[in-house]
């Protein structure tokens, strides 16, 4: 238990580190890949149903990097995050499939819903906070950070599921 939770702690580093200092010479158009928020989602897709107190966790942690990295204060994300990790198992549930629990188009699918649900409140959020440092909050940018991090995170999804299947 605590081995897993060191675990998901450091990798949340690794990623925040990775997303603001690597990634922000590979940016299309102004938008970058989103490292923190896709693993975020990744490991909430294949959280069990009943193990809600591990969303609010991952929410936390996932939050505190999000915006330790960003120029807002503490809090915003956390909220955000919780949200979605809660929206993302309620609506998981309803979407049920027999052979496969975790099939790509669901979580591709949902995985741009919710992301352009958290960029969007996030700009507005740092509209109000900030009406100087946000341009537009519809534009390319958006677009492109949709692409940008829909394809990293269709390649970390089919690689957790490579990773999962050698687990069991």
């Amino acid at each position: 238990m605590w081995f897993a939770v060191i675990i998901a702690i450091s990798l949340f580093y690794f990623f925040a580190l990775l997303q603001s200092s690597f990634f922000m010479h590979f940016d299309l158009f102004g938008a970058v890949p989103n490292l923190v928020f896709i693993f975020f989602f990744l490991l909430v897709f294949f959280e069990g149903k009943a193990r809600y107190y591990q969303i609010i966790f991952l929410a936390i942690i996932a939050g505190i990097f999000l915006d330790i990295s960003s120029y807002t204060y503490i809090g915003p994300s956390i909220v955000l995050l919780l949200i979605i990790g809660l929206l993302l198992k309620s609506v998981q549930s309803s979407l049920t499939n027999r052979k496969d629990n975790h099939p790509f188009i669901y979580f591709l699918s949902l995985f741009i819903i919710f992301l352009l649900a958290y960029d969007l409140l996030m700009d507005l959020y740092l509209y109000f906070l900030y009406p100087n440092k946000i341009a537009a909050i519809l534009g390319i940018k958006i677009i492109f950070s949709l692409i940008y991090n829909s394809l990293i995170a269709s390649i970390f999804f089919f690689i957790y599921k490579k990773c999962q299947r050698f687990t069991k």
